[in-house]
């Protein structure tokens, strides 16, 4: 199970989370309260272990500026919240090549709590599979989202109605949208992840990371995890 803090802005929240066996720490260089500088980034980064991934998130489209950024920040992965496009995703590819073994170019796909299951199943599901059938990306992360809010909203979305979509897919699948301590397990349960993502479900403010609440969660989805492979 990978396990990502995302929305960070403090260098002792990075470190508490690789403490605490996170696999990944995020970074927004999109917009919102969050929002870092990669300037900023590279002091945090800097002072990390090498194994624990540093992934930024970008809505930016353009792969030349999401590259340079990536470079100045010294992060180690790429997660894309814009719409999919096999052409910057290669540009990317190309320049940000993959490590074995660590996620490296993750694609955000949505899932609308707002509109009901029948309605966007169909779509989703042929999304994740033009995506998967690309070979550019190494995995999917799945956030929900509403027709306004394109994510961070902190809202989890249905697991249940949205498992059948995900299952048996080629990429792996990583799973956000209002995981806390308390639910996470559920999560884990009703999908089947490879990963998880959260921010706001672990703060005390926007950026700030509340370090029980991470331990909480951390623990919660191992123990799940544990259980569910000795039990299968």
């Amino acid at each position: 199970m990978w396990i990502k803090i995302c929305g960070n802005t403090r260098l002792e929240d990075c470190q508490r989370a690789a403490e605490l066996g996170a696999d990944a720490v995020g970074f927004i260089f999109a917009s919102g309260k969050r929002l870092i500088t990669a300037e900023h980034a590279r002091a945090i980064t800097s002072e990390l272990p090498e194994t624990l991934d540093t992934i930024g998130v970008f809505t930016q489209t353009n792969a030349a500026q999401i590259l340079a950024t990536a470079a100045s920040a010294g992060i180690t992965g790429i997660q894309l919240h814009s719409e999919f496009d096999p052409g910057r995703a290669r540009i990317i590819r190309r320049h940000f090549s993959k490590t074995r073994g660590r996620m490296r170019l993750l694609q955000v796909v949505h899932w609308f709590t707002d509109v009901d299951a029948d309605q966007q199943m169909e779509s989703f599901r042929a999304h994740c599979e033009r995506i998967s059938a690309s070979g550019l990306v190494d995995a999917l992360l799945v956030d929900s989202r509403t027709k306004e809010a394109s994510g961070g909203t902190g809202i989890s979305f249905d697991w249940s109605a949205a498992a059948p979509a995900l299952r048996g897919l080629a990429l792996p699948v990583i799973v956000a949208g209002g995981l806390r301590p308390d639910n996470v397990a559920a999560a884990i349960e009703a999908l089947h992840p490879d990963g998880i993502d959260t921010s706001s479900g672990v703060e005390v403010s926007p950026g700030i990371k509340d370090h029980e609440k991470m331990q909480a969660l951390i623990t919660a989805a191992r123990l799940f995890d544990t259980a569910a492979s000795q039990g299968s």
